[in-house]
């Protein structure tokens, strides 16, 4: 072996040999990473963890303002605060764009983000008919206490400003765990019950378009996600089916 790569060996041995001494430990997933979950390194004394506003994402994974796409006279224009399930490039927002008796004509989705991030972001659209609001996902990822969760759901609301509101389920979620000490399923089966709560007392409508792709326990129904935290394509079929009947219910 030549002296440059023993040199390198030595080094990497030093290294590891610190990183073990100084008890640090790098968390690894057994599944495909996402925004929402990413391997952080914690140590002795310190969490040493990745705002998700500083991942990494694809661009179009942040959706923002209005969607151009041809629309029948009469379409119903709506709004959407959301999250990965909102903006990812198969998500039922993208689906529904085809759909020419409903037009989306503002807001803001960002994968990865909570409410109090999408609530910040958001825009006023007025000329929305009504509001979609998809968010939470990452606020049980991240262990938000859910009054704060519904609180930032109520601030959506008033900051958008449109004349009726959608407020949607929590997705399924085959994880039980999360690095911030979360069960997702449970968590997300909980937050569900407080938006369709808060919806009640508001006023404002409720679905649950995910259904079809939740098990018994809150988990996907086997090949309804990929990673256990998204539909695939082929779900958000029937995620954006009943999205467009219930956009459509609560704007008559």
């Amino acid at each position: 072996m030549s002296r440059p790569r023993r040199l390198a060996l030595v080094a990497s041995i030093a290294t590891a040999a610190c990183l073990v001494t100084a008890g640090i430990v790098l968390a690894t997933a057994p599944h495909v990473a996402t925004a929402e979950d990413t391997p952080v390194v914690a140590a002795v004394g310190a969490h040493v963890q990745q705002r998700e506003a500083d991942l990494v994402r694809p661009a179009d994974q942040v959706v923002s303002g209005a969607v151009d796409t041809p629309v029948a006279a009469g379409a119903v224009p709506f709004a959407y605060a959301g999250d990965s399930i909102t903006a990812r490039p198969d998500s039922w927002l993208h689906q529904l764009a085809t759909d020419d008796h409903l037009h989306a004509v503002g807001g803001y989705a960002h994968s990865g983000y909570r409410a109090d991030q999408v609530l910040q972001e958001i825009a006023p659209v007025p000329d929305a008919r009504v509001l979609v609001v998809e968010v939470g996902t990452n606020d049980v990822n991240q262990a938000v206490p859910t009054a704060r969760t519904i609180a930032d759901v109520d601030g959506i609301v008033r900051k958008v400003g449109a004349a009726r509101v959608l407020v949607v389920a929590g997705p399924p979620s085959d994880w039980t765990w999360s690095r911030y000490g979360a069960d997702r399923r449970t968590g997300q089966l909980a937050l569900t019950t407080a938006l369709r709560s808060t919806a009640t007392a508001h006023g404002w409508s409720f679905v649950d378009p995910f259904t079809g792709l939740r098990a018994a326990d809150g988990a996907y129904r086997p090949g309804d996600s990929r990673d256990g935290i998204h539909p695939t394509a082929e779900a958000n079929r029937s995620v954006a089916a009943a999205m467009a009947a219930a956009i459509q219910r609560t704007a008559a």
